[in-house]
């Protein structure tokens, strides 16, 4: 005989009174239990999963039951995801507040009761009622609507009609305030920044025009997007001060009660507190002038709220972030030494190493570069540039400046390059031709020194990069070529005096140089500014000169590090926390910036680091668009 699953639902009336039982038959050997209609035994309750089990015979009066979602039941007191019953044991199976009763049929079937615990799993039945005692909830529904309907749109209208030389604009109520200049192209295009309904606007939404990134297409195509999206500029582009998860973690509750469970609060009704709209606040009302337009933006940018300063979040972060290789720094005093990226090793692909400059590091540039030798106010090398005089660039001892060139605007330097900083005084001429001109040796490519020096025909043209690695055997030199192959990778050789070479027989090897452009790259120094002193020829005077801070005329040896250690900086910018106050700046800000961390926040008064490249004309947007 087939062995069925015999089905008694028993609902309760609602009024109370005998119970309604509902019976059905569903044919063995397997049958579906969820909260999906086409369920073999439909269990409306969220709990349940949509297919969340199965039963099955195993044999005769027996069933075996399993879960298929991953959610567990309950059976005999025990949460468990599988279960073999004994329909002879009359045993009772829970799926949230329904039971499931399994006792033996007739048939050699299983007859499974089905009822549901409203008293133990649900609120009185009066909970879902519309009716109540005073304004019931359908009527309640109806006031609010009524109330809504009058609020909002009939007394705007009637205020618009009667009332129009008030000049009320019925939209504007849904406002909190006008949009910045710099945003104020989106002021009809809500969805731009609020994307999800009655959902705080998530910084997604501000990365899409303002992200930077190293990947210089993605880079151009969030450029190009917010150009589409009406933008009259480029957006200044930013990065995120480190990953978003460690942020959130290193960042301590503020102090207060209020404040902590203010941010708790906040968070818990998915508002959190760390997004760029925490820090940059739009619609803002800020005062404007008498004759203004009461709609026109009336700041130049989102006003910046500062929610963690770097000292709260830097001060006990070891607990907070246990594996980061941060030094807690609560203030000056705690500062680390200065870590460089010093190169441990030259070549195609340097590898750097942070060090901390109390350990005295030596750099591996490949150089054998003396700056006293070139400082020294009284030695040859003076001597050589009086003599080249001012038709030249020269006519006194050499400065700093001579050889150092500053980069357009003056934050920085251009790299070194041997023709034009050095070949004034380090001639790579070696012979004369046949038509009395002088004959020069490329620089840059090591291997085209050689076929130059055996009088071979140069292909190409040497590289742009500063890399000379490998080594290199005469081949085929006649014997002044030979003579000159010699001579020229020896001591005082054109060669010798500014590279790292090495002969084994008659193979000359010679080290790769890489110079470094940027030894403090979690940090940055602006030369421009006017209290670190003169750059260039042309420079400002300024507090210091460049030995005040850089000590290279005693440095006899190109593996010096020459960047100045903490405590010379902190002789200016360690200052207490009462004396920033009182000069309206931020010490941390000085030198390091929260979305670049190489990239220093300006100063007051000081030229922004980024200026935004006009794509028309906004002269109405003003300078701080």
């Amino acid at each position: 005989m087939a062995q069925d699953f015999h089905l008694k639902l028993i609902t309760q009336r609602a009024s109370g009174g005998d119970p309604i039982v509902r019976e059905r038959t569903v044919p063995g050997p397997e049958a579906t239990i969820g909260r999906a209609a086409d369920s073999d035994i439909v269990l409306a309750d969220l709990a349940i999963d949509l297919k969340h089990a199965k039963m099955r015979f195993s044999g005769p009066g027996r069933v075996s039951l399993e879960s298929v979602s991953g959610l567990p039941f309950t059976v005999g007191g025990r949460v468990v995801q599988r279960a073999d019953l004994n329909a002879a044991s009359h045993p009772v199976a829970y799926f949230g507040s329904y039971a499931l009763a399994f006792e033996p049929a007739e048939d050699e079937g299983v007859t499974v009761t089905v009822t549901r615990d409203d008293q133990e799993h649900h609120a009185s039945p009066s909970v879902f009622s519309l009716q109540a005692r005073f304004l019931g909830r359908r009527n309640m529904a109806w006031a609010l609507g009524a109330g809504i309907f009058l609020v909002c749109l009939l007394v705007p209208l009637v205020f618009a009609g009667v009332l129009s030389h008030l000049q009320i604009h019925p939209d504007q109520q849904w406002s909190s305030g006008p949009l910045s200049k710099a945003h104020a192209f989106l002021e009809t295009d809500c969805k731009a920044c609020h994307v999800n309904t009655f959902v705080a606007v998530r910084d997604n939404a501000c990365l899409s025009c303002h992200q930077a990134g190293p990947d210089k297409g993605a880079e151009a195509k969030v450029l190009a997007k917010a150009k589409d999206e009406g933008s009259p500029f480029e957006p200044i582009l930013v990065s995120e001060h480190a990953e978003h998860a460690k942020l959130e973690k290193a960042a301590p509750l503020p102090p207060g009660l209020a404040s902590k469970a203010s941010v708790i609060i906040q968070r818990a009704f998915n508002h959190p507190t760390d997004r760029c709209a925490s820090c940059h606040i739009e619609h803002t009302k800020a005062k404007a002038p008498a004759d203004a337009d009461p709609h026109a933006p009336v700041t130049d940018k989102p006003d910046l709220t500062v929610t963690q300063t770097c000292e709260s979040c830097h001060t006990g972060m070891k607990s907070r972030l246990p594996k980061t290789e941060l030094i807690d720094t609560p203030d000056w005093g705690h500062h680390p030494a200065f870590r460089p990226l010093v190169m441990t090793a030259a070549g195609p692909t340097p590898t750097f190493t942070r060090i901390a400059l109390t350990s005295a590091p030596q750099e591996r540039n490949g150089l054998t570069f003396p700056h006293k030798l070139h400082l020294e106010p009284r030695g040859g090398v003076a001597r050589q540039a009086i003599d080249l005089g001012k038709a030249n660039g020269y006519g006194a001892a050499l400065e700093c400046q001579d050889c150092h060139r500053a980069q357009p605007g003056g934050k920085g330097f251009e790299p070194i390059e041997m023709e034009r900083d050095c070949g004034a005084c380090h001639s790579l001429a070696y012979a004369r031709g046949p038509d009395g001109k002088l004959k020069y040796l490329p620089h840059g490519e090591l291997q085209k020194v050689v076929d130059t020096l055996a009088g071979r025909t140069l292909q190409g043209s040497p590289p742009s990069g500063r890399q000379r690695p490998g080594e290199i055997r005469p081949q085929a030199f006649s014997a002044s070529g030979a003579s000159a192959y010699r001579a020229t990778f020896s001591k005082g050789g054109a060669c010798f005096d500014c590279h790292t070479i090495t002969w084994a027989g008659d193979t000359v090897r010679m080290a790769p140089v890489k110079l470094t452009a940027r030894y403090l790259p979690r940090g940055d120094f602006d030369h421009s500014i006017p209290e670190h002193g003169a750059i260039g020829k042309t420079g400002k005077a300024g507090s210091f000169k460049c030995a005040d801070c850089h000590a290279a005329a005693k440095s006899e040896k190109a593996s010096d590090m020459l960047v100045p250690d903490l405590p010379k900086c902190a002789a200016c910018h360690g200052k207490t926390t009462e004396q920033i106050a009182a000069a309206g700046k931020s010490d941390c800000a000085e030198c390091h910036s929260f979305h670049a961390p190489g990239e220093a926040t300006p100063p007051p008064g000081h030229p922004p680091l980024e200026t935004l490249r006009w794509t028309k004309d906004v002269a109405s947007l003003g300078e701080g668009g």
